[in-house]
């Protein structure tokens, strides 16, 4: 389950047993009931407010999480092109280098799926 999704359970389970106890109140004393109001709005209020830094941060952990990965997409890209030139100069034989290349095409790969699952859950 994503952190985005528990977040909005947990708002739901807070929001919804608020509810109970508001109309609790409300139901046995209305000078109660008074209260628990303020103090349910004052809750809603402070829920909302947390719930929006936690959504921020986790788009900020996006943010840099996609950064992260595509500087490591650009070392491995650099890495591979070391890699045939070495190659081309008859440092490295072929059947390394279709290994290498492969074994660096299969991380590059899984590195742009990662930065596309993340770019898409914005």
């Amino acid at each position: 389950m994503k952190q985005e999704e528990r977040a909005i359970i947990i708002w739901s389970t807070f929001f919804v047993i608020s509810g109970f106890v508001f109309m609790l109140a409300l139901f046995f004393s209305p000078v109660i009931g008074a209260m628990i109001t303020l103090a349910y709005i004052m809750l809603y209020v402070g829920l909302c407010a947390a719930f929006i830094i936690v959504f921020r941060e986790i788009e900020v952990i996006k943010k840099d999480t996609i950064e992260n990965l595509t500087e490591r997409k650009e070392e491995l890209e650099q890495v591979k092109s070391a890699i045939k030139t070495k190659y081309f100069k008859k440092k490295i034989d072929e059947s390394s280098f279709k290994s290498i290349i492969q074994d660096y095409e299969k991380m590059l790969t899984e590195i742009e799926v990662k930065i596309k699952r993340l770019e898409g859950q914005k």
